[in-house]
C-alpha cells in the first residue's frame, strides 16, 4: 500500500511575510514556478474611496489581516449552497493599491479557483457601482497580446481555448472553442465568424517555463500558472491605466456637473458607414432593449434613431442619437455617473458593435 504523506502548506508562510509590491510579485513568481497545481487570479478594479475605507474597516466578508506598502491582506469569506446545505468558504486575498492612479487597485488570490470564481469575483461584480471592473476592446486585447509576445521574445503564442460571441442575424450566440491557433490566426478566425472573444486562454513557453497557460477576459480578469512578473507588467499595469483613463474621460459628463448645465456628449465612431440600411437601426434598437437594469424609450427609429435610457442602478439617464451613418452619439443628461456611461458603452460593444470612443463636438 502506497504511503500517504501529509500535504505541505507552502502558502501560509508566504502570507505571513510583510511584502512590498516587488517582493509580492517575485514571491508569487517563485511559488508558481515551484508548484504546478498553483494558479494566480487577479484583476484591476476602480473602488470608490468611502467603499475602500469600509472594506479596510472590515465587514461580514472582509477582515484586514495586515498592510504594508499599499498591499492589504484580507481574510475573505462567503457562503455557497451545496446539496441544500449552506457552506461557508474562507480564504485570503490581496488588494494592491496602484501608486500612480488614484482609486485603482488590483485584487489578487492564490490557489483555489472556486474561492475566486464563486466568491471574490462575484462580490466585486455585485459591488457595482461602488466598485467597477474595466472593459477591454477587441483591438486593445489584441494589442496587449502582441506586446506581451513580441517584447518578451516568445516565438510561439498559441490560443488554446476561447469563449466567443458571434452575431448571427439579430442574435448574439456564445460558444466555447479549442482552436489551437496562432494569435493572428485566432483574431482572423473570430472576425470571419462576425464575433469577438469574451475570454481567451493562450499557451506560451520557454525552456525555464515550458507549459505556462494564461487566460485574459474582456473585464480584465487574468489567470495563470506562471510568468507573474510579466503578467503584472504587460497586462495588469496597462489595464489599470485604461481603467483610470476611462474614469477621467467618462467623469463630469452630467449636466449637473457642468456650468450652465451644458452638455458634454461623446460618440462611438465606427470609422465606416455602419447605418446604411433601415434594418441596421432595428438591430441597434433591439440590442439596446437587452440592457439589464434599465428602461428604454424609442422616440424615433426612422430615418434617424433617438433613444432615451434610464439606468436603475444609480438614476443616470442618456439620450442616444444616430444622425449619420458612422456614429452613435451619447448625450448624458442631468445625472450621469462615469460608471453608468462605461456600462452603457460596454453594452453597446458587447451586444451591437465596437468603435472608437471620442468627444462629440456640438456644432452651433
Amino acid at each position: 500500500m502506497r504511503k500517504r504523506y501529509p500535504m505541505i502548506d507552502y502558502i501560509s508562510p508566504f502570507y505571513s511575510q510583510k511584502h512590498t509590491q516587488d517582493t509580492l510579485i517575485r514571491g508569487i513568481e517563485s511559488l508558481l514556478g515551484s508548484h504546478e497545481d498553483l494558479r494566480v487570479c487577479l484583476f484591476p478594479v476602480y473602488i470608490e474611496s468611502f467603499y475602500w475605507d469600509n472594506l479596510k474597516s472590515g465587514n461580514s466578508h472582509f477582515k484586514l489581516l495586515s498592510k504594508n506598502d499599499g498591499i492589504y491582506l484580507f481574510d475573505f469569506s462567503f457562503h455557497i449552497r451545496e446539496l441544500e446545505e449552506k457552506k461557508r468558504i474562507t480564504g485570503k486575498l490581496f488588494i494592491i493599491e496602484n501608486k500612480q492612479y488614484k482609486n485603482i487597485c488590483t485584487v489578487l488570490t492564490l490557489g483555489n479557483s472556486l474561492f475566486f470564481s464563486r466568491g471574490v469575483l462575484p462580490y466585486f461584480n455585485k459591488a457595482y457601482p461602488r466598485a467597477s471592473l474595466t472593459f477591454i476592446t477587441h483591438k486593445k486585447l489584441k494589442n496587449l497580446l502582441i506586446d506581451f509576445r513580441d517584447r518578451n521574445n516568445f516565438k510561439d503564442l498559441t490560443i488554446v481555448r476561447t469563449t466567443t460571441y458571434s452575431r448571427i442575424g439579430k442574435k448574439i450566440m456564445p460558444s466555447v472553442n479549442w482552436p489551437e491557433f496562432s494569435l493572428e490566426k485566432a483574431f482572423e478566425w473570430v472576425a470571419d465568424e462576425n464575433g469577438w472573444f469574451q475570454n481567451l486562454k493562450f499557451k506560451v513557453g520557454k525552456l525555464q517555463a515550458p507549459n505556462v497557460e494564461i487566460s485574459v477576459s474582456r473585464n480584465g480578469v487574468i489567470k495563470s500558472n506562471g510568468y507573474m512578473r510579466l503578467i503584472y507588467e504587460f497586462f495588469i499595469l496597462p489595464i489599470s491605466k485604461t481603467v483610470y483613463e476611462n474614469v477621467k474621460f467618462f467623469s463630469k459628463r452630467a449636466r449637473l456637473d457642468n456650468p450652465n448645465r451644458n452638455i458634454r456628449p461623446l460618440c462611438i465612431d465606427f470609422g465606416y458607414e455602419q447605418f446604411i440600411e433601415l434594418e441596421e437601426n432595428r438591430k441597434f434598437i433591439d440590442a439596446m432593449r437587452t440592457m439589464k437594469a434599465s428602461s428604454l424609450s424609442v422616440i424615433h427609429s426612422n430615418p434617424y434613431v433617438h433613444l432615451s435610457i434610464f439606468d436603475y442602478f444609480d438614476g443616470s439617464s442618456f439620450d442616444i442619437w444616430v444622425l449619420s451613418r458612422e456614429k452613435i452619439i451619447i448625450v448624458p443628461q442631468l445625472k450621469a455617473s462615469f460608471q453608468s456611461i462605461k456600462r452603457l458603452i460596454n453594452h453597446i460593444f458587447d451586444n451591437y458593435d465596437e468603435g472608437d470612443i471620442k468627444d462629440y463636438e456640438v456644432r452651433e
